[in-house]
């Protein structure tokens, strides 16, 4: 890490992830994760296991150890992951079922599996209440082993509580494949095209942001330790949310020949009918810049994360010529080829994590972040983000490297003119995108 970069204080990325939050509450009423009740044996104690005042429920932060101790106060206050079982109460939640035939929203399994820790009887100890909504221990892991241990540090150590259940949050490859179990999907959790026409908002996913938002909820720190560089997790989050979108195109190949519309960008159907709306980037740039355009009318998979990947891979000057080839040789088969979609899925997966492993483990210096918000800037101008769901992923890896390379505490109005235009997918415009990271650019080039 550069000698800025780790100089610079908390507040700094936290003003710049600010400016992200507004436009997030706008998008996503609620985030959750879930626990996968088939990972382990142990019972889920609840979040009530956690509140003691001695614990985790202090009414202000502690200063004794590492650990805040106020972590239950800051969830039950401030997470949006404890409103997660309430907001299936809500008149928009019941109004989805109710088109879905789902009966109550706050019973629907479909609901309930990103909106809850659902876990057998048996795994379900006194104090554990589905009411929770997304607790403790959806992203910690079950208690029932580690909690009367973790505390006890060093005489019981991080890795044997990690041997008695509890996960690995530190690690961003961990966090990221909890995290996108809710926030992409799985194949047992997944937020498909009928849900999104009766009204469930469309889901949003970047590791670093999220992480950042939730760590500073409601302006007061979950945690004071970072594990590692924010370019890194970033890009381990871009990662994790790609390789999720294979595995439910993977789900779905298994079931029959044609995927869920979900899984395809949204704006490949749902945009005006002119010619150039279907291919073409609507910042006018060329097709040349844009690798993965198919032949119009072609349904395009959700690949905002994917497009990221190859700008980032493409600036540190690593080779990427075998994902963007895998990648269309997959395009094709999705929309010409069933047939030959496991084979496509099999091979795009292998460039993926032979790219992934390339980025991933970089040492970043200020000067890769400013190489990559520079490219990341240029492609997101010229077009190569062609739609919302795209383009956002691109808005939040720029504020991110903003605030990784301290240019972000006098770029408020530019960073918020950059959310403004993804307030609303209907009215996204890619010509008024690309005059607002116009101003950007040049703003950030007078440092």
């Amino acid at each position: 890490m550069s000698s800025m970069s780790a100089a610079r204080s908390t507040p700094s990325r936290s003003r710049a992830m600010g400016f992200a939050m507004r436009w997030l509450l706008t998008m996503l009423p609620v985030i959750g994760f879930a626990a996968d009740s088939a990972s382990a044996p142990a019972r889920f104690e609840g979040v009530a296991s956690c509140a003691s005042s001695l614990c985790h429920g202090s009414a202000r932060p502690l200063s004794a150890h590492d650990v805040l101790q106020n972590e239950y106060v800051t969830w039950s206050q401030f997470d949006p992951h404890s409103s997660a079982y309430r907001v299936l109460l809500e008149p928009r939640s019941r109004q989805i079922a109710e088109r879905m035939g789902l009966g109550p929203a706050h019973k629907a399994p479909q609901c309930l599996a990103c909106h809850a820790e659902v876990v057998p009887a048996a795994r379900s100890a006194a104090r554990h209440q589905l009411s929770d909504g997304i607790g403790c221990e959806s992203c910690h892991g079950a208690a029932e082993r580690w909690l009367p241990t973790h505390h006890q540090s060093p005489a019981v150590s991080h890795a044997d509580n990690l041997a008695r259940g509890l996960v690995a949050l530190e690690q961003p490859r961990v966090r990221a494949e909890v995290c996108t179990g809710c926030h992409v999907g799985d194949r047992n959790r997944f937020a498909n095209h009928a849900m999104m026409a009766a009204g469930h908002p469309r889901l949003v996913f970047d590791l670093e942001t999220y992480t950042e938002l939730w760590r500073t909820s409601g302006g007061r720190e979950h945690y004071r330790k970072r594990s590692a560089q924010p370019p890194a997790v970033w890009l381990t989050g871009i990662i994790s949310a790609t390789r999720r979108q294979f595995e439910l195109l993977d789900a779905h190949a298994a079931r029959s020949l044609r995927a869920d519309f979900s899984v395809y960008a949204c704006h490949t159907c749902h945009r005006d009918l002119r010619v150039a709306a279907f291919g073409a980037a609507e910042a006018g740039a060329s097709r040349a810049v844009d690798p993965l355009a198919g032949a119009p009318g072609e349904l395009r998979m959700q690949d905002g994360q994917l497009r990221l990947l190859l700008v980032i891979a493409d600036a540190l000057q690593l080779d990427s010529r075998e994902l963007t080839a895998a990648t269309r040789r997959l395009q094709a088969a999705l929309n010409r080829d069933p047939a030959q979609l496991p084979a496509a899925l099999s091979e795009v997966r292998q460039k993926l994590e032979a790219l992934g492993a390339e980025l991933t483990r970089r040492t970043w210096t200020q000067r890769e972040s400013r190489v990559a918000f520079d490219a990341l800037l240029r492609a997101a101008r010229s077009g190569s983000f062609p739609d919302p769901a795209a383009a956002e992923q691109a808005a939040m890896g720029l504020v991110m490297l903003l605030a990784e390379l301290d240019l972000d505490r006098s770029r408020s109005a530019e960073i918020d003119a950059l959310f403004a235009t993804l307030r609303d997918d209907n009215a996204f415009d890619g010509r008024r995108f690309a005059r607002v990271l116009e101003q950007l650019e040049k703003s950030a080039a007078m440092r």
